[in-house]
């Protein structure tokens, strides 16, 4: 078969958004007959409710730095596809994506092609870049729940399992036990793990899965002497004896940091240069702060989920930017409790303006409205007609990460 163009590549990527899977044989069997495992690589696999994707980055960027060429499989994409898998922190070309969906294609039987889904092909995807050029390490980020994410046909030297929260509740189980059953799916024999900060019931779950697979949980240590810099948007932090300074403004958010650092120290980066990739690392939507001019500003976060909104805006408050009266921008992601982000922004802000920035993955503004009656709110039926002027106040963007588009002009 010929290579498609990338206008092809794309519709046949996209035409399988629905297909929902309950096992991995397919793509796991694609995966063998493309020769693409075993890996030839040494992999971090990395699931979580929240920081899996600021984990992975980090870690990623302190192995580029450290010299290995890197591979990274991350997940939403904002605009492109492309922006799922990287090399060395850049995204591939249009040209790269186009060989390496045509060659899944092809490796698919015809009356099997049906059978694997939109993320099943960009993991397949990813893993041919990943051989084709021959990367040092890489790193994958799961893209929902773990045991049956399509990432988890790999063999890693590392498991890394960020927090464990309420999200995906209809997919993924509607206790925190059954969730964690499920992230905890990664863990592999012999392959050690690094878990994050988590509650006794969740820990609980990952030692039985580690137990049963004959595996160890290695220890991560606690972060102390913690303080944040509202005014820098920064914190610093003592970890194993040595001071680190992020860009990362919640304690959560470090504690992600430290997991990246624990798993980059294993694969072999010295603790100077975890340092100083901490200290310059910035992440697009988390406490993304923009100048509109004249003392104003716009904050960006992704916090596309209760637990993720919570702690956002809980350092929103302390921060210089809050005032009951500046606005918000929000919108919700399908599949996440999009009820709960409603009652909890609310308490927040005056003037609302809802969006839904992606019919396809977001909730429509009109099924968010009937909360927010007692407040002065909008609907914005096409974001890139946005315009700060148009507003009084600080800019708040928060609920999806689809919103990242949103102009500032």
């Amino acid at each position: 078969m010929s290579e498609m163009d990338f206008k092809q590549a794309l519709d046949y990527v996209f035409c399988q958004c629905g297909n929902k899977k309950n096992n991995l044989s397919t793509v796991k069997e694609t995966a063998l007959k493309m020769g693409l495992l075993p890996l030839h690589y040494p992999a971090v696999h990395i699931a979580g409710t929240n920081g899996k994707g600021t984990a992975a980055t980090l870690l990623a960027e302190i192995l580029k730095q450290s010299s290995i060429k890197t591979g990274l499989f991350v997940s939403p994409h904002l605009k492109k596809p492309l922006e799922r898998i990287q090399i060395n922190g850049k995204n591939i070309s249009q040209r790269q994506f186009c060989c390496a969906v045509s060659a899944v294609n092809s490796a698919v039987k015809k009356e099997a092609a049906g059978k694997l889904n939109f993320f099943e092909i960009l993991t397949l995807a990813a893993l041919y870049i990943f051989k084709k050029n021959k990367v040092g390490a890489a790193v994958f980020e799961c893209g929902l729940g773990g045991l049956l994410d399509a990432t988890n046909i790999i063999n890693p030297v590392l498991s890394v399992i960020t927090c464990v929260d309420l999200d995906h509740c209809s997919i993924l189980g509607t206790t925190l036990k059954k969730i964690a059953f499920q992230k905890a799916g990664i863990i592999k024999s012999c392959t050690p793990v690094l878990a994050g900060k988590a509650k006794k019931e969740v820990l609980s779950i990952i030692k039985t899965k580690a137990k049963t697979e004959k595996t160890k949980i290695l220890p991560l240590g606690n972060i102390s002497c913690f303080k944040q810099d509202f005014e820098k948007i920064s914190a610093n932090f003592v970890w194993n004896k040595k001071v680190f300074k992020t860009n990362l403004l919640s304690k959560a958010q470090n504690q992600n940091a430290v997991l990246a650092v624990k798993a980059a120290l294993f694969l072999g980066a010295d603790i100077k240069t975890c340092q100083k990739v901490c200290r310059n690392f910035k992440m697009t939507g988390r406490f993304e702060v923009i100048s509109l001019g004249k003392s104003r500003f716009m904050v960006k976060d992704g916090a596309h989920n209760p637990a993720a909104l919570k702690d956002f805006l809980n350092n929103y408050k302390k921060s210089k930017f809050y005032n009951p009266d500046n606005t918000l921008v929000f919108a919700a992601s399908k599949g996440h409790n999009f009820k709960e982000m409603c009652l909890i922004v609310r308490r927040y802000f005056n003037n609302i303006v809802l969006a839904c920035p992606d019919a396809l993955r977001n909730i429509a503004a009109e099924e968010m409205l009937v909360f927010f009656k007692d407040k002065k709110v909008s609907v914005l039926r096409d974001i890139s007609s946005f315009s700060y002027k148009n507003y009084q106040n600080n800019i708040i963007v928060c609920g999806s990460f689809y919103l990242a588009d949103l102009p500032c002009g």
